[in-house]
Protein backbone atom coordinates (compact mmCIF):
# COMPACT_ATOMS: atom_id res chain seq x y z
CA UNK A 1 0.00 0.00 0.00
CA UNK A 2 2.86 2.37 0.71
CA UNK A 3 4.29 1.91 -2.76
CA UNK A 4 0.87 2.48 -4.32
CA UNK A 5 0.29 5.58 -2.19
CA UNK A 6 3.59 7.07 -3.38
CA UNK A 7 2.63 6.88 -7.06
CA UNK A 8 1.39 10.19 -8.46
CA UNK A 9 -2.33 10.69 -8.90
CA UNK A 10 -4.21 13.23 -10.99
CA UNK A 11 -7.31 13.05 -8.83
CA UNK A 12 -7.08 12.51 -5.06
CA UNK A 13 -10.81 11.74 -4.90
CA UNK A 14 -10.46 8.53 -6.92
CA UNK A 15 -6.74 7.83 -6.55
CA UNK A 16 -5.11 5.69 -9.21
CA UNK A 17 -5.27 2.05 -10.27
CA UNK A 18 -2.39 0.96 -8.00
CA UNK A 19 -4.03 2.49 -4.92
CA UNK A 20 -7.42 1.01 -5.77
CA UNK A 21 -6.01 -2.49 -6.31
CA UNK A 22 -3.93 -2.35 -3.13
CA UNK A 23 -6.90 -1.15 -1.06
CA UNK A 24 -9.19 -3.82 -2.48
CA UNK A 25 -6.62 -6.54 -1.79
CA UNK A 26 -6.05 -5.25 1.74
CA UNK A 27 -9.77 -5.16 2.54
CA UNK A 28 -10.23 -8.71 1.25
CA UNK A 29 -7.24 -10.01 3.19
CA UNK A 30 -8.18 -8.30 6.45
CA UNK A 31 -11.80 -9.52 6.18
CA UNK A 32 -10.69 -13.13 5.71
CA UNK A 33 -7.86 -13.10 8.25
CA UNK A 34 -8.43 -15.20 11.39
CA UNK A 35 -7.84 -12.27 13.76
CA UNK A 36 -9.90 -10.51 16.37
CA UNK A 37 -11.79 -7.28 15.83
CA UNK A 38 -9.36 -5.14 17.82
CA UNK A 39 -6.43 -6.29 15.72
CA UNK A 40 -8.48 -5.87 12.52
CA UNK A 41 -9.38 -2.32 13.57
CA UNK A 42 -5.72 -1.50 14.28
CA UNK A 43 -4.58 -2.83 10.90
CA UNK A 44 -7.21 -0.69 9.19
CA UNK A 45 -5.97 2.32 11.20
CA UNK A 46 -2.45 1.79 9.85
CA UNK A 47 -3.75 1.40 6.29
CA UNK A 48 -5.75 4.62 6.63
CA UNK A 49 -2.62 6.44 7.75
CA UNK A 50 -0.76 5.11 4.73
CA UNK A 51 -3.41 6.30 2.28
CA UNK A 52 -4.07 9.64 3.91
CA UNK A 53 -4.31 12.25 1.16
CA UNK A 54 -3.79 9.79 -1.70
CA UNK A 55 -7.36 8.54 -2.31
CA UNK A 56 -10.42 9.87 -0.51
CA UNK A 57 -12.72 7.07 -1.66
CA UNK A 58 -10.26 4.40 -0.53
CA UNK A 59 -10.00 6.16 2.82
CA UNK A 60 -13.80 6.06 3.15
CA UNK A 61 -13.90 2.38 2.18
CA UNK A 62 -11.39 1.60 4.92
CA UNK A 63 -13.40 3.65 7.41
CA UNK A 64 -16.56 1.72 6.50
CA UNK A 65 -14.79 -1.62 7.00
CA UNK A 66 -13.83 -0.91 10.61
CA UNK A 67 -15.54 -3.34 13.05
CA UNK A 68 -16.48 -0.64 15.59
CA UNK A 69 -19.98 -1.99 16.29
CA UNK A 70 -18.69 -5.52 16.87
CA UNK A 71 -16.02 -4.23 19.23
CA UNK A 72 -18.53 -2.18 21.20
CA UNK A 73 -21.10 -4.97 21.50
CA UNK A 74 -18.49 -7.58 22.34
CA UNK A 75 -19.01 -9.84 19.36
CA UNK A 76 -15.88 -11.88 18.72
CA UNK A 77 -14.76 -13.01 15.29
CA UNK A 78 -11.93 -15.48 15.34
Amino acid sequence: MRTAARTPTKDTLQGNRAINVATDRFLTDVALAPIGNLKRNRLIDHAMGTLSGACEQCFQALEAARPIVNIRLGEKRC
